[in-house]
């Protein structure tokens, strides 16, 4: 993966992160909303006397949500900071506060025992900062009810209550996380290897392809031009002997050379040029290569090409196999021609490439790497490779699956 795509991965990453971050503090506001509207009725409709002190305490909890709370209830960095411990501490003292200014006011506790869960990094600290907002409240409850056996024992049932529920579903919520986290980043890191791999396969199918041309440049067009080179030299020491005659003769031979490498050089523009895919239109693709390739290197190509329906990616091996078995008619059999034929049988297409060349013996290990990228691009896509030759000429056969679920 390249640097500008590592960059633009962080960046989406950022921009996710961001976004889930929003929706979740506005689903914290949500519920802090409703949670004060609540507090607000259970005070307007408490005692008179006791309506001022609910109210300032609806107040405090607001001003400790916004003030020191809300900025650290969605950090990420595992750290117990100063900021996250004056948050929870705002929050138990208002919690008490809240509860003892007005008892039913206790329903506060819904929303800060969760955030108390969400603020803190650990599960131990989380655990703690439950305990003391539990005690607050108690606390509260004593103050707001009077001090008697009766406002403890629900103080304390209450409380105990609440503190259980609160640690088990905390510990849940926990663990959910944890495992989702975890999930997160095999899922990243299952990402980062398949992106990597791309990058490789990418990397080694341009290099197979540099290879290939490599190989096709010296055995055409750079042998014609160290011909041409040293034909120059002979010409050039033949008009120092005044052989002119000579010397036209061998201009003749350095012409010849040089057409020679142009159509080299033609010929393999026509072997790697785009096969002009469009749709399902194999047949007529055949035949664009069968002109292009006749123009370019002189051979005449026959096509007798049925519209046969195959998927593109089969479509493109089928014309590189064409391409690949014409530029060897060019470059081995000494043919003036070329017939080209694509077929349908039964659950495959078949495409032959034959000439009428001098032949070669199959049998014999081949030194190229034509016929071999031939066998291997078919056998990739589910299909086989079949050469048969004699002194009278070579047939290429390829045959490939209607399918990508047959070559599966």
């Amino acid at each position: 993966m390249t640097q500008m795509d590592d960059e633009r991965a962080r960046a989406g990453a950022e921009r996710e992160s961001r976004s889930r971050t929003a929706i979740s503090m506005r689903w914290w506001d949500a519920g802090l909303a409703v949670t004060l509207i609540v507090m607000v009725v259970l005070a307007v409709t408490s005692s008179s006397a006791r309506m001022p002190a609910s109210l300032v305490a609806v107040g405090l909890i607001l001003a400790a949500w916004f003030g020191l709370a809300r900025p650290v209830i969605r950090r990420d960095d595992g750290l117990l900071s100063t900021s996250s411990v004056a948050a929870v501490a705002a929050l138990v003292v208002v919690g008490g506060v809240a509860v003892g200014a007005t008892p039913e006011l206790a329903v506060v506790q819904a929303f800060l025992m969760p955030a108390l869960w969400t603020i803190l990094p650990t599960t131990r600290s989380a655990i703690v900062a439950n305990v003391a907002l539990c005690l607050a409240i108690s606390l509260g409850f004593v103050v707001g009810l009077g001090w008697s056996a009766e406002a403890v024992t629900t103080a304390v049932t209450s409380e105990a209550l609440s503190l259980v529920f609160s640690i088990a579903l905390g510990l849940w919520i926990t663990g959910i996380a944890r495992i989702g986290a975890e999930r997160g980043r095999l899922l990243d890191d299952l990402r980062d290897a398949q992106a990597e791999l791309a990058a490789r396969n990418r990397d080694i199918g341009t290099s197979a392809e540099r290879e290939r041309l490599a190989r096709e440049i010296h055995d055409t067009i750079a042998q014609s031009l160290t011909g041409v080179v040293m034909l120059t030299q002979q010409t050039r020491s033949t008009l120092a002997a005044g052989d002119v005659q000579g010397a036209l003769d061998r201009l003749d031979v350095i012409e010849s050379a040089g057409r020679e490498a142009l159509t080299d050089a033609r010929t393999l523009v026509a072997a790697t040029a785009s096969s002009g895919l469009s749709g399902h239109d194999a047949a007529a693709a055949l035949r664009r290569l069968g002109e292009r390739f006749e123009r370019e290197s002189g051979i005449v190509v026959t096509v007798a090409a049925d519209e046969v329906e195959l998927p593109r990616d089969l479509q493109v091996v089928l014309i590189r196999c064409a391409q690949e078995a014409l530029a060897n008619v060019r470059k081995h059999s000494a043919s003036v021609s070329a017939h080209v034929a694509l077929s349908a049988h039964g659950d495959s297409a078949l495409l032959t490439v034959a000439d009428a060349g001098t032949g070669f013996d199959p049998t014999v290990p081949s030194t190229g790497f034509g016929l071999d990228g031939l066998r291997e691009r078919l056998a990739l896509s589910g299909g086989r490779l079949d050469v048969s030759s004699d002194g009278s000429g070579t047939l290429v056969a390829a045959r490939l699956p209607l399918s990508p679920a047959v070559a599966a």
